[in-house]
């Protein structure tokens, strides 16, 4: 085991730069910022300074426990679901090997969640599945998009209004 301070360092910025986005993300989708964003990913960066902690098993770790993370088998409210969605979407801002918004993650790497998930995106993000749905049927618009979504990814502006989501998306 090797100290590697300067990856936890790394880890522990990456981590924060991702926390002020996912809370740019939040206030625009729920009009306001909640203690659940601000409390968002806030074990990463003590269990990153946790040097007798395996940095792969860190990621393990918070992925286990973290209701935000799909694939955890934890009991999901309908804003442990919102909180995913506006993680995917944020991600994007920060994180160079995310480059996908929402409903791409969704539709890539969980496409058997979207009777949970595709309801709140619609609510919230309706724009990337219209989008999305127009542009399947022209591959070159398609791949202008997706270059374009890697190379803006900061750009936040088209998420200026709120909505709800009603309780008939949650299955308990």
């Amino acid at each position: 085991m090797s100290l590697d301070i300067k990856q936890r360092f790394e880890k522990i910025v990456y981590t924060l730069m991702h926390k002020k986005a996912y809370l740019e993300v939040e206030k625009k989708l729920r009009g306001k910022n909640t203690l659940r964003g601000y409390l968002h990913d806030i074990d990463k960066p003590f269990l990153y300074m946790a040097f007798w902690i395996n940095l792969k098993d860190v990621q393990k770790m918070h992925r286990k426990y973290s209701k935000h993370h799909v694939k955890n088998n934890l009991p999901k409210t309908k804003e442990d679901l919102l909180d995913t969605v506006i993680d995917w979407e944020c991600a994007r801002m920060t994180k160079p090997d995310k480059p996908l918004n929402a409903y791409d993650t969704l539709m890539k790497f969980y496409p058997e969640y979207q009777d949970v998930y595709l309801p709140i995106i619609q609510e919230y993000l309706p724009e990337q599945i219209n989008k999305t749905v127009s542009v399947w049927n022209n591959p070159l618009e398609a791949e202008r998009l997706q270059k374009l979504r890697c190379s803006e990814n900061t750009d936040i502006s088209y998420l200026n209004y709120k909505a709800n989501i009603s309780d008939k998306h949650i299955s308990r």
